[in-house]
């Protein structure tokens, strides 16, 4: 085989690592911020719960100051 040749699909095979590397990386924080998400209990449901208790608190607190 042709040096050059040999060369250039070292450097092919590199960037095939390299691009691995990245899908994992992204896969591997991918999981993370679902578990993280998972674990702290935070669901759609109750983040809207917690914005209605919100703004209800807000608007007694307005009223008793007005």
């Amino acid at each position: 085989m042709y040096p050059i040749i040999h060369d250039e699909l070292n450097k092919a095979r590199i960037t095939d690592l390299h691009r691995e590397a990245e899908r994992d990386r992204l896969a591997w924080a991918f999981r993370q911020a679902r578990r993280t998400h998972r674990e702290h209990g935070n669901n759609p449901a109750g983040g809207r719960a917690a914005t209605v208790l919100a703004r209800r608190l807000l608007i007694i607190m307005g009223a008793r100051s007005a």
